[in-house]
């Protein structure tokens, strides 16, 4: 019979852990941490990536709302039509008869029939779609197209409409310009392309009703 003394027994409550099990925990711990910090991190590189891409399409469409919008307001007379041959702004057709005015171009002039003006178009030319703004001095021959807007989804940019939302099919003197662009943007710059990374493209709709100023 073997007796074991109550301080024996003490002794062996209070034993700790080994140096390898402190090791090995201490390895897990670290393991954990590490991961925890460079998981927070992924996230938060995500978080800002999507934040800047959305900026960055809502910049870009309040540009082009600006620069629509101060040519419309200021303008003397503004007409809604298409372009005949593509991404040729001289081509201009204006859209007239019963039909609803709606196109893909828009042209001002700043006062009646005097230069210069300008034609904002769709350009459809190549595989992106773009609104292009295009000036000229005599209205035969323009300068470099200036692209206001890429990847655009839409065929139909501009209206005219009365002041209820109902698409006009005479040109009323009160009348108002709609435009609407409905564009996709590249969410993740990381993605892949194609497959899955379809997934990476996030979708925009800019719609504004703008008036002119100067009313005959």
């Amino acid at each position: 019979m073997k007796l074991i003394s109550l301080r024996a027994i003490r002794l062996q409550r209070r034993r700790g852990f080994t140096f390898g099990e402190i090791a090995i925990a201490s390895f897990i711990y670290t393991i954990l941490f590490i991961g925890s910090v460079v998981a927070i991190q992924i996230f938060g590189l995500r978080l800002y990536t999507l934040g800047g891409t959305k900026l960055s399409a809502m910049q870009g469409g309040l540009k082009v709302l600006n620069q629509v919008r101060d040519d419309i307001r200021g303008a003397k007379t503004v007409d809604v039509g298409n372009l005949t041959s593509v991404a040729d702004p001289t081509t201009f057709t204006l859209l007239t008869g019963t039909n609803q005015i709606i196109g893909a171009a828009l042209r001002i002039y700043p006062s009646t029939n005097s230069f210069p003006l300008t034609i904002y178009y769709l350009d459809n030319s190549g595989g992106t779609n773009y609104l292009d703004m295009a000036i000229s001095s005599d209205g035969s021959t323009f300068g470099t197209p200036i692209k206001l807007a890429s990847y655009v989804t839409n065929l139909i940019v501009f209206a005219a409409e009365d002041c209820y939302g109902n698409i006009l099919t005479n040109y009323s003197n009160n009348r108002v310009i709609r435009m609407e662009l409905d564009f996709y943007q590249w969410e993740y710059p990381v993605g892949y392309v194609g497959g899955v990374g379809a997934n990476a493209y996030d979708y925009y709709k800019l719609t504004t009703r703008i008036s002119r100023r100067l009313i005959d």
